[in-house]
């Protein structure tokens, strides 16, 4: 619990303090999907298949945590920095980036004791983290669409 912790005060001050390059209902917006977005994957594959989850089995008001507390962060973060005007050189080292990172953190998450697999296998993490990172763009642009 205690590295769950650190890391939402962490993610969150980041997510924070960074200078923005993206508008603040562009913040609000991704933060909500974010929640939207990790609330439906999370309750899906752990509580109907059982394939991962947080703590032990089952629903726990302390396992909304994770998703409440560092998907909305992380989601701003990576939409914030993405490199929008580069090359698609660019833009894919930077998504590949974010996909390692976030294997890394989902590997200290299990080792923490506050994220387990089940059925689950790191490398369908590697292979839906870049759907989800791309499930964030098609979302800012379609939001950036509406606003115009």
């Amino acid at each position: 619990m205690f590295y769950l912790l650190i890391s939402v005060f962490v993610f969150n001050l980041v997510a924070f303090l960074v200078p923005k390059y993206i508008k603040k209902q562009e913040i609000y917006a991704t933060a909500l999907f974010s929640l939207a977005l990790g609330l439906i994957s999370d309750i899906t594959l752990d509580l109907k298949y059982n394939l991962y989850g947080y703590f032990e089995k089952g629903l726990q008001l302390k396992g909304f945590l994770p998703i409440v507390g560092l998907f909305p962060a992380s989601g701003i973060l990576f939409l914030n920095f993405y490199p929008k005007e580069k090359s698609l050189f660019k833009k894919i080292i930077y998504i590949f980036f974010w996909v390692m990172f976030s294997l890394f953190y989902e590997w200290t998450a299990i080792k923490s004791g506050f994220f387990y697999h089940n059925k689950w296998l790191f490398l369908y993490s590697a292979l839906i983290y870049p759907v989800l990172l791309w499930m964030h763009l098609l979302h800012l642009s379609l939001f950036r669409h509406i606003e115009e």
